[in-house]
């Protein structure tokens, strides 16, 4: 699938930002509490946009141009940030750059969704393109620039952007509707009628009320299955640069991201095969559960063999979670709210997550220590899972 080329340029920024943003703003100068923050604001920036914008292209069903000018917008800011310094000129430069880095994410996990159709449960083998491009970026920085500057990071970001954004012009019917051409590519067991036709041309405007409501509540189930686990993987994820800096004195951040997404491939390719036999929402439990196990592995180990083993978790809690997140909100999604559904699992479920848990786990580093923060962001997984069992049987 074509689609698979710009995943892969689009992850490929995220080898870059992912890894060593925390380590940039670090070298700027910025105390641990004060990157916390400038990463909160970052995340939450980043759900603006997707907010703002997925009625109107669930409408339309046309992701060319929005995608075209997210992968402009990373052309353009990345450069500029590290030339004009200070909290203030940073937290705007990184507030335009996640419109971009963050909205392009939901954006293509749709139009991939709309290609596939039927055929949801093979997400993972597309998507998995994007974390080979992961891969491929922190492996080139981690072996020729491995303690970079700030302008030499910024300039893989510019090139991966650019890439992504010319990518988008080899897919296929990219600037027309793809709404119109899902009916065609992958239609439902059951005949379009006219009149579906009709009410997908000019959908009927709903309240907000109205809107949540045609949402199960396994869904809102799921969604907070999510926002826990990814709020717990804060420490993990983001932090983990300055973890490896700070706390195990390495500088081989790079090499362990790498090894953090290598991990994820197979899982991302075979995860279809796991959704077909147990069903998107317990993975989603079993994944969230695994998120607990794989912080506090970086506790009771405390040494290079601790992260690795941390990393290597990265395998199940997001190699099988993300897939599963996708495919879990696609099949609840009520008819005509794909783009709106994922949404809410960016906005929300890893949005929110990290706008929280960047602000918490700065300031707790500062405060506490490295053992403390990832032991208390152990916690919230284990009783998002525990809720689960506890009202499982009364909504699912």
């Amino acid at each position: 699938m074509v689609l698979a080329l710009p995943l892969f340029f689009l992850f490929a920024i995220y080898g870059v930002v992912a890894v060593y943003l925390p380590v940039v703003l670090t070298g700027m100068g910025y105390t641990a509490t004060q990157v916390g923050f400038l990463l909160g604001i970052f995340e939450g920036a980043g759900v603006v946009l997707p907010l703002i914008i997925s009625p109107a292209i669930e409408r339309s069903g046309k992701y060319g141009l929005p995608l075209v000018f997210m992968g402009l917008l990373m052309v353009a800011i990345p450069l500029p940030m590290v030339k004009f310094l200070g909290f203030g000129a940073t937290a705007v430069f990184l507030s335009l750059y996640s419109l971009g880095y963050k909205g392009a994410v939901p954006l293509s996990d749709s139009l991939t969704n709309k290609v596939l159709g039927d055929r949801c449960n093979d997400y993972g083998k597309v998507r998995v393109a994007g974390s080979v491009g992961y891969v491929i970026m922190t492996l080139l920085l981690q072996k020729f620039v491995p303690a970079g500057t700030a302008g030499q990071y910024m300039i893989g970001m510019v090139l991966a952007a650019g890439l992504f954004t010319l990518s988008l012009f080899l897919v296929p019917g990219i600037f027309s509707s793809y709404e119109k051409k899902s009916l065609v590519i992958a239609p439902s067991s059951s005949e379009v009628s006219p009149a579906d036709l009709q009410n997908t041309a000019a959908p009927k405007k709903e309240t907000l009320r109205e809107l949540v409501a045609e949402f199960p509540p396994a869904f809102w189930l799921g969604l907070l299955l999510l926002f826990l686990g990814f709020f717990g993987l804060t420490p993990a994820t983001k932090m983990f640069a300055l973890y490896m800096m700070e706390f195990l004195h390495s500088d081989a951040t790079g090499a362990l991201s790498a090894i953090s997404a290598g991990s994820e491939i197979p899982f991302m390719f075979f995860s279809g095969r796991f959704l077909r036999r147990y069903g998107s929402l317990k993975i989603l439990v079993f994944c969230t559960a695994m998120v607990t196990v794989r912080l506090l592995l970086y506790i009771i180990f405390p040494n290079m063999a601790g992260a690795v083993l941390g990393q290597l978790l990265n395998s199940i809690t997001y190699g099988l979670y993300h897939p599963a997140a996708v495919v879990f909100v696609s099949q609840y999604a009520p008819k005509g709210k794909l783009m709106i559904s994922m949404s809410l699992y960016s906005i929300f479920a890893i949005g929110l997550a990290s706008v929280m848990g960047n602000s918490l786990g700065g300031w707790m580093i500062d405060s506490f220590g490295y053992p403390p923060v990832f032991i208390s962001f152990s916690i919230f997984p284990l009783l998002g899972v525990l809720f689960y069992f506890f009202v499982r049987k009364k909504i699912c």
